[in-house]
């Protein structure tokens, strides 16, 4: 890549980088005070089309040249160079070596176990997943493709696999370690924090 090709990457990003920081920052920390919540993150940053606008505006607020990142997008697609250019991380080549991770397609997400899960004297050392879903609606009888708060179904997150319900119900179980999970969708955000509160 030459100078001219990395500075067009420094333009994808928010209108005004502080407040839209700012801002983001806000949304997300509402996102996990509240679990399972959905929040609107107003801000719609300029990015690559892989990545939805909830999931750019968290990228470019959270990440930094100390956050190792992974995701399943292809590395010749323009978001790799977005994410180490415009982002400042670097994008690293398996899961277990993340702090962060994005995931376009979850139905073919790797195990929730090839993340970093923490250790009990370190449980921040952990990886946050960024999961971009097809749909959000209203909680149905399916066990297995919805977000469940006291037994009770509260939003069904298409495109996320049944395989996936049950490595959270596992994971939840180890708490203070754990996996941070973002969903995302169009402007939308839900945070599943390493708590034991999700049932089903």
């Amino acid at each position: 890549m030459n100078n001219a090709e990395a500075i067009n990457y420094f333009r994808y990003g928010f209108d005004d980088s502080a407040h839209g920081s700012q801002q983001t920052f806000r949304a997300i920390f509402a996102a996990m005070e509240h679990p399972g919540q959905l929040v609107t993150i107003r801000e719609n940053p300029i990015a690559p089309e892989v990545f939805n606008s909830a999931s750019a505006a968290t990228c470019l607020t959270l990440l930094s040249y100390e956050t190792p990142v992974w995701t399943d997008v292809d590395w010749r697609n323009p978001a790799i160079n977005w994410l180490q250019f415009g982002c400042g991380s670097a994008v690293v080549t398996e899961p277990c070596m993340a702090n962060f991770a994005i995931i376009t397609k979850p139905a073919t997400m790797p195990p929730l176990d090839c993340f970093r899960v923490g250790r009990y004297e370190y449980p921040e050392k952990s990886t946050t997943i960024i999961v971009q879903v097809d749909d959000i609606l209203p909680g149905t009888a399916n066990k297995y493709s919805n977000l469940f708060v006291d037994n009770t179904a509260q939003l069904d997150l298409k495109g996320v696999p049944n395989k996936f319900w049950n490595q959270w119900q596992q994971l939840s179980g180890l708490y203070p370690v754990g996996i941070d999970i973002f969903f995302t969708c169009d402007d939308v955000l839900i945070v599943l924090p390493k708590i034991k509160w999700i049932k089903s």
